[in-house]
């Protein structure tokens, strides 16, 4: 891929990177950034040779965002190879992810609430995070709310 300037590595480090902060693979991340900057669908021998990779750190990350959502595998007709491309709602399943990590974790510290009885500090701090993590729902449902109906206005017209 030859349409590759340094800026546009440098964001598909930063993406990279992001996803590390996020607890998942920098390679995940990197192949992510690869595919927001490309239009074509990519075989895994183009993804390895673009980001000097190897062939099977890209199946193993391919498999990642697959199960993920985030990419989709295309084939082309005639051609053995798998191709891949992002996936058009990839922010909204992200964005899912994170709703759901938020509603998992809520639950949690609102089971085990009433078993912290004896110390006033630890229950309150996880009232404070039930709390908090209300508002990340709260947020989180309002943007995937909004994406959707702006995704339907643009199809629309």
């Amino acid at each position: 891929m030859s349409n590759i300037t340094p800026e546009v590595l440098s964001f598909i480090e930063e993406i990279g990177l992001d996803y590390e902060r996020l607890n998942l693979p920098r390679i995940a991340g990197r192949i992510m950034g690869l595919l927001l900057v490309t239009t074509d669908p990519l075989s895994s021998q183009q993804i390895a040779s673009t980001l000097q990779i190897s062939l099977g750190s890209v199946s193993t990350n391919m498999n990642l965002l697959l199960q993920m959502g985030v990419v989709e595998k295309k084939s082309l007709i005639g051609d053995r190879i798998n191709y891949y491309i992002l996936a058009s709602d990839s922010i909204e399943k992200e964005v899912m992810d994170m709703l759901s990590t938020t509603i998992s974790r809520q639950a949690i510290f609102t089971k085990y609430l009433e078993a912290i009885k004896d110390d006033e500090t630890v229950k309150q701090r996880f009232q404070e995070s039930i709390e908090t993590l209300e508002v990340f729902r709260k947020f989180y449902v309002k943007y995937l709310s909004d994406l959707r109906s702006s995704n339907s206005e643009n199809k629309s017209n």
